[in-house]
């Protein structure tokens, strides 16, 4: 299935545009069968049946589906995945610990790159800005949560990242290793004047340097 997988999203790369709208929750719950699509076949006759926005139903499963690949390629090398598909706060286990895996970008917002992802200071500073800056809306959670950043050069490069499984077996595989070993990171989030002691790391993807903990 992960083959199969890995091939559709590979095709589902060639149809959508690097760029696309923020989303927002009245496109979110027009284009909730994504969920429901395992093959980019189901997913495109789904925006047809629906005749919702193509690129954003697409941008859409395709993000889905790697975070889906990526959570199955943590268990490859040790961590256990949720059971029940309906829990939608917890993706894998990593020493008994719940995870949400969340694949993503180095933000647009942060183009000047202000946190070095090759430092452990840098991540835990892009972790604190992710926790504050994500969306207000029905998206917004204060999870135990592991980002594989991609930073690409352009956003097309991005996207590749996202499906490039060769360089993802390779950076979840040395995570893992060192933190099977280790343990994994403890960071101190505040919210609306709560202090959450949450377990957060992050996968830094990127052509230009090897990954190292």
């Amino acid at each position: 299935m992960i083959k199969i997988l890995e091939n559709d999203l590979k095709e589902c790369l060639k149809l959508i545009s690097a760029n696309w709208k923020m989303q927002n929750n009245r496109s979110d719950i027009r284009t909730n069968f994504i969920y429901n699509c395992n093959t980019l076949k189901e997913c495109l006759n789904q925006i047809s049946i629906n005749n919702v926005d193509k690129d954003y139903a697409l941008h859409r499963w395709y993000n889905y589906m790697t975070s889906i690949a990526c959570e199955y390629l943590f268990c490859d090398y040790g961590a256990v995945h949720e059971k029940d598909i309906y829990n939608h706060n917890v993706d894998i286990y990593i020493n008994d610990i719940p995870f949400d895996v969340k694949v993503t970008v180095y933000p647009a917002k942060l183009s000047e790159k202000p946190y070095d992802l090759k430092t452990r200071m840098g991540k835990n500073k892009m972790i604190e800005w992710f926790y504050a800056n994500q969306s207000q809306q029905s998206r917004k959670q204060l999870l135990n949560r592991i980002y594989i950043v991609c930073d690409g050069d352009n956003q097309e490069e991005n996207l590749k990242m996202k499906s490039d499984f060769n360089i993802l077996r390779e950076r979840i595989s040395a995570f893992m290793d060192y933190s099977l070993q280790n343990g994994i990171n403890k960071v101190q989030i505040k919210d609306e004047g709560i202090i959450y002691k949450l377990y957060s790391d992050i996968i830094y993807i990127s052509y230009n340097i090897v990954e190292k903990q």
